[in-house]
C-alpha cells in the first residue's frame, strides 16, 4: 500500500531526529542558546531605554551651554582689554607709534601673556603710520612691524630678543600701509568707540582673522590720534577650544555667523574654500561635508527662515537618517558687534549610556552562550575531524620540504587505509626529491647559483646558449708567479691537490664582496665585479691575505710558498654563455678582458703584487681609502694607445708595504724627474729608493731603464710611456 504525502514527511523528519548530521548537531543548540539569552537581555534594555536617554539629554544641555558661553567672553574679551592698555600707553607718548622709537617691549610683553592673540598693533590718524608686534604664523617667532615716512610706509620687520627689544632686521614688505584705510582703523572710527571688524583675510599672515579696535583720543579728548587694534585668529584657535568639549561620542559644535558662513567648528573639516585667481571665502555650514553641521543648519533655516530670526536660546531636535538628534543654538553677543550662533548638536544614541550597558550585558550573554556552544562544537568536531587534521599538517610539511614525515593513525576505516597510503606515498616522495636534489647539488658546482642572480634567470633551465648582459663591469685576471717550475717539482696528483687547496681558499673572498668566478685557467682565475670597483679591490686585498694563511700553511708542512699576480681593469664587456647548445660555459668578451690579462702579466715585470688601471681608480669614490703608487704608462700588446697603471700598496705584505710608503716620495719625485726629461736627477731618486729599500723591484726597473736611455740619444718628442709588444 502507498504511504500518503504528509506520512513520508514525518518518516523523514524522525530519521533526521534520530540519525542527525554534523551541520544539524553543530547547529541547533547553539542558536537556541543565543536566541534565549539575547530575547531575555533585549526585553530587560526595552523597558529602561527611553528613561535613561532623556536624563541624560538634560543634563547635557544645560552643562554645555554654560562652557561655551563663559569660555567666549573670555575668550572676546581679551582683545578689548589690551586695546585700553595700548590706547592709554599710545596717548601719553609711552607708545611711539609715529616714528617707532619705542613701545615694542610692551606689545612684546601682552604677546607673551596672551598666547591666542595674532597682531597686537596701532594706528596714526596723522598720515597711517603702523607699529605693531605680531606672531609669526610660520614659526611663532614674535617679530615688531613698522611703517611710517621713514621707511616711505613700506613696513619693515625686526626680530625681538627675550626682553622685547628690537634685534635684527628680517625683511621689508613691497606695499605701501597706510592704516587710515584698514578695516579695523575704519570700524573703529565709524562706531566711535570699541568695535568688531567682519571676518577677513590678515595683509601679514593670510589667515582669516577678527579684530577687536579702538578709538584713541588725546588727553584732553578732543584730537583723534589713531587707532588701537588686537587680532583674534579665529579658526584654529577657536576650533581648538571647540575641539576640548566631550559633546558625546560623535556630537559637534561649531559656530555660524548671521549669514551661514561656518566661523569654526570642532570638525577637521577646512574652513576656508580658496579657488584659483580668487580671494578665499568662509564655507557655508549648508555646504559642508559634516551631515550633522549641513542638517543642523538647514533645519534651523526651514524653522526659522533666517538666522536673524534667533534671538534666544533654543533646545531643539529633529532626526536624521531616521536617528533623532539633539539640537542645542546659543547666540553670542559681546555688545562690541559680534552677532553669531553657537550651535552643539548630539545624536540620541550618544546619550544612551544606560541602555548601552544593557547592550553590553546582552553582549557578554551572548559570548558566554557562544563560547559553550563552540566548546561543544568544537569537541564533537575534534572527535571526527582529528585524523584528517593530522593528514593535512603531514601534507604541508612535506610541501615545506620535510619529507621524513609520517602519520601515526591507528584506524582500520577509510581514514587508517588513507593514512597508510599516504605514508607510502611520502616515502617514494622523498626517495625521488633526495635523488632531484643530489643532481642539483652536483650540477650546481658546475654552473654557480651567481650566474643566475646575473642573468635573472628563475632556473637553470632557463639559460639558453647566448643569453648575455652587456654593460661596465671590473674584470680581474690572477696568476700564480712560476707555476710550471713549481708543478715539475710535485706528481701529477700532488698538483691538482695544491690548485684544488689554492682555489678553495681565494674563490670564496671573491663571491663574498659580490663578484663570481667566470672561469678557472687552471692556475689562473678569472672573475667580474658587476656592481662597484671597491668590490673587486677588496676582493683582491683579502685574497693576498688568504695566499699568506695558505704560504704560511705550506711552509709548516715543508712545501714552497706561492707568489701571485693580479690585474685590474674596469670597461665595458660582456658576460655570456658560448658553446654549443650540448656544450657550453660563461665567458667574458671584450678587450676590456683582454687588457686585465696583460696587466696580470705586467706584475711579473714591475715586482708588484696588485697592477689596477687608472679607469679603476677613477671609479672608486673614496680614493683614500687605497693606498696606490703610479707605476708607468703603457702600451700593451695589441693596444695602440697608453694607458696608466697603478700598484694597490694594501696588497702587498705588511713589511714591504712599510717600505715603499716609506720611499714613496722619493719615488714620485723620481717619476717627474723622468717624465721631464731630467734623466740623472731621475737616476739619483731612483738609487735613493733602492739604497733604503733594495727590494723595490719598480724603482731597479727604472733606473735600469734610465741607464738604457743615457747612453742613447733621447727620442724627440719624449713621453716616457713603456711599449710591450710581447704578453708578459
Amino acid at each position: 500500500m502507498a504511504q500518503l504525502p504528509h506520512l513520508k514527511g514525518l518518516n523523514r523528519l524522525f530519521y533526521a531526529l534520530r540519525h542527525p548530521s554534523l551541520r544539524l548537531v553543530f547547529t541547533v543548540p547553539m542558536l537556541i542558546q543565543l536566541v534565549s539569552a539575547v530575547g531575555l537581555v533585549g526585553y530587560l534594555s526595552f523597558l529602561n531605554g527611553q528613561r535613561a536617554v532623556q536624563d541624560l539629554a538634560s543634563q547635557l544641555r544645560g552643562e554645555l551651554s554654560a562652557r561655551i558661553e563663559k569660555e567666549l567672553h573670555g575668550y572676546f574679551g581679551e582683545p578689548h582689554a589690551i586695546n585700553r592698555i595700548n590706547a592709554t600707553a599710545f596717548a601719553y607718548g609711552e607708545l611711539d607709534v609715529n616714528e617707532a622709537t619705542s613701545g615694542e617691549n610692551l606689545l612684546f610683553q601682552q604677546m607673551k601673556i596672551y598666547p591666542t592673540i595674532a597682531f597686537v598693533y596701532c594706528g596714526s590718524a596723522q598720515s597711517g603710520e603702523f607699529f605693531g608686534v605680531l606672531r609669526s604664523p610660520d614659526t611663532g617667532q614674535l617679530q615688531l612691524s613698522y611703517g611710517n615716512a621713514s621707511n616711505k610706509f613700506l613696513r619693515d620687520y625686526y626680530s625681538l630678543d627675550v626682553r622685547g627689544s628690537r634685534q635684527h632686521f628680517l625683511y621689508k614688505a613691497d606695499k605701501r600701509y597706510d592704516s587710515r584705510e584698514r578695516p579695523w582703523f575704519k570700524a573703529a572710527m565709524t562706531t566711535e568707540g570699541p568695535a568688531w571688524t567682519d571676518v577677513y583675510i590678515a595683509f601679514t599672515t593670510g589667515l582669516p582673522n577678527v579684530t577687536a579696535s579702538l578709538p584713541v583720543y588725546d588727553r584732553w579728548g578732543k584730537e583723534l590720534l589713531g587707532v588701537c587694534a588686537t587680532d583674534v585668529v579665529l579658526p584654529e584657535e577657536f576650533r581648538s577650544f571647540l575641539k576640548t568639549l566631550e559633546i558625546g561620542k560623535s556630537g559637534q559644535a561649531f559656530v555660524l555667523d548671521r549669514s551661514g558662513n561656518l566661523i569654526s567648528s570642532s570638525t577637521d573639516e577646512p574652513l576656508m574654500i580658496s579657488a584659483e585667481g580668487k580671494e578665499p571665502r568662509f564655507l557655508k555650514a549648508l555646504n559642508s561635508r559634516n551631515p550633522l553641521v549641513q542638517q543642523s543648519t538647514q533645519f534651523l533655516q526651514d524653522r526659522y527662515w533666517r538666522l536673524d530670526n534667533i534671538q534666544r536660546p533654543l533646545r531643539l531636535n529633529f532626526k536624521l537618517n531616521g536617528e533623532r538628534q539633539f539640537l542645542e543654538v546659543l547666540p553670542f553677543s559681546d555688545g562690541y558687534g559680534l552677532d553669531w550662533l553657537i550651535v552643539v548638536v548630539v545624536p540620541e544614541s550618544d546619550f544612551m549610556a544606560q541602555i548601552n550597558a544593557n547592550n553590553r550585558m546582552t553582549a557578554a550573554l551572548c559570548a558566554g552562550a557562544l563560547a559553550i556552544a563552540i566548546l561543544v562544537g568544537i569537541f564533537l568536531t575534534r572527535r571526527v575531524t582529528e585524523p584528517i587534521v593530522k593528514l593535512n599538517a603531514a601534507v604541508k610539511e612535506i610541501a615545506n620540504g620535510r619529507w621524513e614525515r609520517r602519520v601515526d593513525i591507528e584506524r582500520i576505516d577509510e581514514v587508517g587505509e588513507l593514512a597508510a597510503s599516504f605514508n607510502s606515498m611520502a616515502s617514494k616522495l622523498q626517495e625521488s626529491f633526495q635523488t632531484l636534489e643530489a643532481q642539483k647539488n652536483a650540477f650546481a658546482r658546475f654552473f654557480p647559483p651567481e650566474y643566475l642572480k646575473f642573468f635573472d634567470k628563475q632556473s637553470v633551465t632557463d639559460i639558453d646558449l647566448g643569453d648575455h648582459v652587456s654593460k661596465e663591469m671590473t674584470v680581474m685576471f690572477s696568476d700564480i708567479r712560476r707555476f710550471t717550475s713549481l708543478a715539475e717539482k710535485m706528481a701529477p696528483d700532488e698538483t691538482f691537490d695544491f690548485i684544488n687547496g689554492y682555489l678553495q681558499d681565494i674563490s670564496p673572498e671573491i663571491r663574498s664582496h659580490n663578484g663570481f668566478v667566470v672561469k678557472f685557467l687552471g692556475d689562473g682565475v678569472m672573475a667580474i665585479f658587476p656592481d662597484r670597483v671597491e668590490d673587486a679591490l677588496d676582493a683582491c686585498i683579502a685574497q693576498f691575505q688568504r695566499m699568506r694563511e695558505f704560504n704560511y700553511a705550506r711552509q709548516a708542512l715543508g712545501g714552497m710558498p706561492i707568489d701571485v699576480g693580479i690585474g685590474l681593469h674596469f670597461g665595458h664587456l660582456m658576460v655570456g654563455m658560448v658553446g654549443e647548445y650540448n656544450r657550453m660555459q660563461g665567458d667574458a668578451l671584450s678587450d676590456t678582458v683582454n687588457l686585465a690579462a696583460r696587466l696580470e702579466g705586467l706584475t711579473k715585470l714591475f715586482g708588484v703584487s696588485l697592477i689596477v688601471s687608472e679607469p679603476v681608480l677613477a671609479k672608486v669614490e673614496n680614493c683614500d681609502r687605497y693606498q696606490v703608487r703610479f707605476l708607468a704608462r703603457t702600451i700593451v700588446k695589441g693596444r695602440t694607445e697608453p694607458i696608466a697603471i697603478y700598484e694597490v700598496l694594501d696588497a702587498e705584505p705588511e713589511a714591504a708595504r712599510y717600505r715603499k710608503l716609506q720611499t714613496l716620495s722619493e719615488f714620485e719625485l723620481g717619476l717627474k724627474e723622468y717624465f721631464s726629461h731630467n734623466l740623472s736627477a731621475a737616476q739619483t731618486c731612483f738609487q735613493n729608493v733602492l739604497a733604503a729599500d733594495p727590494s723595490d723591484a719598480t724603482a731597479k726597473l727604472y733606473l735600469e731603464r734610465i741607464n738604457q736611455t743615457i747612453t742613447q740619444e733621447i727620442p724627440d718628442p719624449w713621453d716616457g710611456v713603456w711599449s710591450f709588444s710581447q704578453k708578459r
